[in-house]
């Protein structure tokens, strides 16, 4: 960003801060300290969120209680709040819940934050929040999915540098993969072709749509665009498939096997498809395992690469008590500061563009850095629900009840069946 853009957008954020400011210290304040007093849900750790709050907040007319739920909990516990009347001012809601809020969120109209001062500001992957009748989030945090390798495996089986594009994994089986005189793998080149036992199965497989030309992260006719039938789509589920195919020169993985998580950290598979917040885990997992993280594969022939992203927004309730004090905080914590105070204490890139100019030095922030900029988001009807439609869409086809094809057509109208 520019001299210039930065002058331009720092004036923009003073007055509509100093406005909103007026407004929330008006409307609420506490009779101790003279703050607005807001509540702000999500699955971040609380350590990191009331750490960015005291930098963020300690100097404003404001002050943010945040409450951290399991991820796998949030749902639940948000939309019992807001039905019982005890919802939270603002959320950290994540890109897949999006829908499901959708009219219970205050959208920040395009008077007040312009889609081109959005876009100028935000990665590519936080379009998905821009709706018709508004900005329903402003985007915090994202987590790319990556591909890991296991250094050793490689040299052991001569493979000189981590594949780039999906045809390279074609060769990758012959060299990697180990199987004992009963047929059973000792070791796999790549996790792929099942459902139950890869991590982060849902993803991949929205990643490969995305790249075949799907868009997830659009609308059409009140439905996400993403499960085609046409011969782009039915190409990248047949391509993963293939590896759970005893048929298949890529044979590399079956239902027998550990969760792919496992049998990375036990040195029993070779690449591994993650995110780039699993990077802590996969260390404490195991200190002795020589790996190296590369941007997710990419079909030869695409001018543009693109990865699955884990976007988070921060957004205001229409319920919050506060309006004007909420919209304050959340265009605070979408900060440039904020940003990159969540990205040094997280590890994860920032959303910021002006933040990714410069990547970190380390090998492994290089990758996530890249990684965000590519990255692209979902819109789930319902993300518990439609995982068993993905899975009823490898496994239909693994099992050979259906073609790529009709299984896409058939998770399509499940998937419309989950809109509400």
């Amino acid at each position: 960003m520019n001299t210039f853009q930065t002058i331009v957008l720092g004036i923009f954020g003073f007055f509509i801060i100093a406005g909103l400011a007026v407004i929330a210290i008006n409307k609420s304040r506490d009779s101790g300290e003279g703050k607005v007093m807001l509540t702000l849900w999500g699955s971040a750790p609380s350590a990191v969120i009331d750490e960015l709050s005291k930098e963020l907040f300690l100097s404003k007319a404001l002050k943010v209680s945040y409450r951290e739920f399991p991820a796998e909990g949030l749902d639940r516990e948000l939309i019992e709040a807001i039905a019982a009347g005890r919802g939270p001012d603002m959320v950290l809601l994540p890109l897949e819940l999006l829908l499901r809020y959708r009219d219970k969120l205050f959208p920040i109209s395009y008077e007040t934050y312009s889609e081109r001062q959005f876009k100028d500001s935000f990665i590519q992957a936080g379009d998905a929040f821009l709706f018709p009748e508004g900005i329903l989030a402003l985007p915090f945090s994202v987590d790319p999915l990556i591909m890991y390798w296991n250094r050793n495996l490689f040299d052991e089986g001569g493979v000189a540098t981590a594949p780039r594009y999906w045809d390279e994994f074609l060769l990758l089986p012959n060299r990697l993969t180990r199987r004992d005189a009963k047929g059973n793998f000792s070791r796999s080149a790549v996790a792929l072709g099942e459902f139950k036992n890869i991590n982060g199965a849902k993803e991949i497989i929205l990643a490969l749509l995305l790249q075949s030309g799907s868009s997830g992260g659009s609308m059409q006719g009140g439905f996400p665009t993403l499960l085609r039938s046409d011969s782009g789509a039915a190409r990248a589920v047949d391509f993963y498939t293939e590896f759970s195919n005893p048929s298949k020169v890529v044979y590399s993985w079956n239902r027998g096997q550990p969760s792919s998580r496992q049998a990375f950290l036990a040195s029993r598979l070779a690449i591994y498809f993650g995110f780039g917040s699993e990077l802590p885990e996969l260390r404490r997992g195991n200190p002795n395992l020589n790996f190296d993280a590369a941007h997710f594969p990419r079909p030869r022939d695409a001018q543009v690469s693109f990865t699955y992203g884990k976007m988070t927004g921060v957004a205001v309730l229409r319920s919050a008590q506060n309006i004007g004090g909420a919209l304050q905080a959340t265009f605070l914590l979408a900060s440039p500061a904020a940003s990159s105070l969540l990205s040094g204490r997280t590890g994860l890139p920032p959303v910021q563009r002006s933040l990714l100019g410069k990547a970190p030095a380390d090998a492994f922030g290089s990758v996530l850095y890249d990684s965000a900029l590519r990255s692209r988001g979902f819109l789930d009807p319902n993300p518990t629900e439609s995982s068993p439609v993905f899975q009823e869409l490898i496994e239909s086809i693994t099992g050979g009840r259906a073609k790529a094809s009709s299984a896409l057509v058939g998770a399509e109208a499940r998937l419309r069946g989950l809109v509400r």
